[in-house]
């Protein structure tokens, strides 16, 4: 072999070597992919937007898709600080992650697997709209004061039949502790 071909030979296996050698102890190139996959895409929630039926609405979210609307419209305008147009969960999501873990009452986990968000990303927006609806409480939750009770006590009464009664909760999404002191029937 004639010097100039050996030369070269060497500066080829030389590269080839350098190669090997910088990709072998990092092993990052050699693996698989990963399997444990925390988060998967799904479109559910979109599907169940542009679906005629509200079934979705009513079976997760204990509402339909207007009324759904409705209160997404007021907690957007509420939101200081909205996400970007181009953010991976737009707030229109994240309103319906908080509503599905409020109704639900289950954990953020499972509100975050069926909107397909990571459990950490679910926590962030979850509390976000929890801040937010609870200062939207002091305006859309508001007790009637002493001219409008007997208004109140009527309406009630045409529509549930009981009379004496400004209003209440059947305790199926609230959990309402008996007193302890309590005797009668529950």
């Amino acid at each position: 072999m004639d010097p100039e071909a050996a030369a070269v030979a060497i500066v080829v296996l030389s590269a080839c070597a350098a190669a090997i050698t910088a990709a072998t102890p990092d092993k990052r190139r050699c693996r698989r992919p990963s399997s444990i996959v925390s988060t998967f895409r799904t479109t559910t929630f979109e599907e169940a937007m542009r679906a005629p039926s509200t079934t979705w609405f009513h079976k997760k979210l204990w509402c339909d898709r207007e009324s759904f609307i409705r209160m997404y419209r007021e907690v957007h305008a509420a939101f200081k600080r909205k996400p970007a147009a181009n953010s991976k969960c737009p707030l229109v999501k994240r309103f319906a992650l908080t509503m599905f873990y409020l109704a639900q009452g289950g954990a953020m986990d499972s509100a975050a697997t069926v909107l397909g968000i990571s459990r950490p990303r679910a926590v962030v927006y979850i509390n976000e709209c929890l801040d937010v609806l609870s200062t939207m409480a002091a305006t859309y939750v508001v007790l009637p004061n002493a001219n409008e009770v007997q208004a109140v006590e009527d309406g009630f009464f045409v529509v549930a039949g009981f009379p004496g009664v400004v209003g209440a909760v059947d305790g199926t999404t609230i959990a309402i502790p008996r007193p302890h002191d309590f005797e009668g029937w529950l």
